[in-house]
């Protein structure tokens, strides 16, 4: 739904997500945002970890060491990759006729979910949090288990789940970091260690885009933040898209590091469609804003041979 009203500049900027969302690849100057103010200085954030692992996937390098090579046929012949999680208001966005397309778009999905949760239990919104928390595995594990299985990661639920409780257990709040942190690297090695073209993992995000532009629909029906768990789901699957295209956009391909900053330039112009994590603040509250970011990413992906 699009409001009524003109449209209004955002206020309450930038919440990128704590720790592991710091965008230290795309911009090193933006080191001194709260994000990366978590880290030790001069250690690299287990965001930048992972992304060597998808950087070096993006350009042709190698395997994540200790985990499976599987093609393509072979990770996903007899699965339903992109079968539907059981989640109330959950969508499958793009990208579900492709296998392994919508395999990458669910590991978004997941980690989505802990952007917003951890950004969350940060804030002291701990039951807000236990709520994102526990999605990953309610609404999407079975779908990428066999996958994940395959690819030497099935130790991954037990690391979600731990962090899951940790959380239901109300945990100090450095535990949970460390805990939410070994879940992202994790799930940046099974993204790396997934057979895929670049392409493809370009449209992965914009795939993960539209599941947010979906939840955002239902988050502001009428007008207004109604469900304010689905704003907040929109939220983190967009830290999760940032995330990433800062990686792309780092790439040393120039036709990667131009799709990947171009992807990072339209989910950043989406901030004016947000608040803060409960939604309050000056924004626009336009789902087409999204909707039509998704679209654009389809098209800078479709750019890379």
């Amino acid at each position: 739904m699009t409001d009524r009203t003109p449209p209004r500049t955002v206020r309450a900027r930038r919440m990128l997500v704590l720790g592991t969302a710091a965008m230290t690849l795309a911009a090193p100057a933006a080191a001194t945002t709260a994000a990366s103010a978590t880290a030790p200085s001069g250690a690299p954030t287990t965001s930048q970890v992972a992304g060597t692992y998808l950087m070096a996937q993006a350009e042709g390098e190698g395997e994540s060491e200790g985990h499976s090579t599987a093609t393509p046929s072979a990770l996903f012949e007899g699965e339903g990759a992109a079968k539907g999680g059981e989640g109330e208001g959950e969508s499958e966005g793009g990208g579900g006729g492709d296998p392994t397309v919508a395999f990458l778009r669910d590991l978004g999905f997941m980690t989505g979910h802990l952007r917003a949760g951890m950004a969350l239990y940060a804030q002291g919104d701990l039951a807000a949090a236990r709520t994102h928390m526990g999605h990953p595995i309610k609404e999407k594990y079975d779908a990428v288990a066999a996958p994940l299985e395959k690819l030497g990661f099935g130790g991954l639920r037990a690391d979600i789940v731990g962090l899951s409780n940790a959380a239901e257990a109300g945990a100090d709040a450095a535990d949970i970091r460390a805990r939410f942190d070994h879940v992202i690297e994790e799930v940046g090695e099974a993204c790396a260690a997934t057979p895929a073209p670049v392409r493809d993992r370009l449209m992965a995000l914009a795939a993960l885009t539209r599941i947010a532009a979906d939840e955002y629909t239902i988050a502001v029906k009428g007008g207004s933040v109604s469900n304010l768990h689905e704003y907040q789901d929109s939220w983190g699957f967009l830290r999760t898209v940032e995330t990433e295209a800062a990686r792309f956009a780092a790439s040393g391909d120039p036709a990667v590091a131009k799709a990947g900053a171009r992807i990072l330039e339209l989910v950043r112009g989406l901030d004016a469609a947000y608040g803060d994590l409960q939604g309050q603040g000056d924004f626009t509250m336009d789902p087409s804003l999204l909707y039509g970011a998704a679209a654009r990413m389809e098209l800078a992906a479709l750019e890379v041979k």
